[in-house]
Formats: C-alpha cells, sequence, structure tokens
C-alpha cells in the first residue's frame, strides 16, 4: 500500500538523506545519515549498496530521497510540466529524466536486497527549494547535510509498506 501526499513522518526514526545522482564513473550523490556528522559523496551503486547495509544492520528509517519521484502526462498522453515550479527544469527532459531513471534503479535495487522487515520504512521527497540550476558535489552533499538537520523544511511524506 501506498500513501501519497501523506503528512505522516515518524520523528522517532533515524534519518537517510540521499540526494540522487546518475553517472558511470562520477560521485553523483550526496548521503548522510544519523550518527554520522559528515556527508558523503558517493558513486551511485554505493549509495545503493550503502543504503542497504544501514537498513540491514539498523533497521527502519526515514529515507528522504532528492530526485524526480512523480510524473504528470496530459490528457493526450504526452508528458509535461507539473506545474510552474518546474518551467525550464521539467521532470521529462534534461537532468530530471537522469534522476528519475536514477530513483526508479534505486528502489528497485532495495526492494530486491531488502529482506522483507527491513521495506518498511518511512519514504519522504525532498524538494529542495534553493536548488540552482547546476548542482555539483558541494551542493548535493549540502542538501543531504540539510536534509538530515531540517527534514520538515524540504520535504513532504510518502509512506510506504509492504
Amino acid at each position: 500500500m501506498v500513501t501519497r501526499f501523506s503528512a505522516v513522518s515518524d520523528p522517532a526514526l533515524p534519518i537517510i538523506a540521499i540526494d540522487l545522482g546518475y553517472s558511470a564513473n562520477s560521485r553523483s550523490c550526496g548521503f548522510a545519515h544519523s550518527g554520522t556528522k559528515e556527508t558523503q559523496t558517493l558513486r551511485f551503486g554505493e549509495c545503493i549498496s550503502s543504503t542497504v547495509e544501514l537498513l540491514k544492520q539498523q533497521g527502519r528509517h526515514q529515507l528522504i530521497l532528492e530526485a524526480v519521484l512523480s510524473t504528470y502526462h496530459r490528457f493526450d498522453g504526452n508528458p509535461d510540466i507539473r506545474g510552474d515550479f518546474e518551467k525550464g527544469r521539467g521532470w521529462y527532459y534534461g537532468p530530471g529524466v537522469a534522476t528519475l531513471a536514477a530513483a526508479l534503479r534505486f528502489l528497485h535495487v532495495l526492494d530486491q536486497q531488502l529482506p522483507r522487515p527491513c521495506k518498511r520504512f518511512h519514504w519522504l521527497k525532498a524538494f529542495s527549494v534553493t536548488k540552482r540550476p547546476a548542482p555539483n558535489i558541494a551542493m548535493m552533499r549540502d542538501d543531504s547535510s540539510m536534509s538530515l538537520k531540517q527534514p520538515n523544511a524540504l520535504m513532504h511524506a510518502r509512506v510506504v509498506s509492504r
């Protein structure tokens, strides 16, 4: 069951905050979690394996993702922006497509690699209100760190349970 756009979150749970990137060679993902003081910049595959290991070792978390996680299609079936907030940077072209592909792959691999007890977590979509057009590694670290420190300022919640 997926509850969309819920205001439900569990502040008692530790947090994993990820600013997803998608690159074959670069460290494109910002990764932070409760209990650490430093945000890491990881390759995409390392980000997945770090998330899987943390969930297996420590159990339930709130998972905050900065990535395209929803889409919009017009009545004619063609993709379109979801609102004025996406003008000039829509989800279906440019970097939006890469983060959508990254999010789909990330969540698919999590589903495959996590044992059933670890699959229930609070999934939170981060919206960075200060995102500049050209992200860089320092920004990814900052976004992940900000999500960890002030999660309610950057997200809306989707609670996922299987």
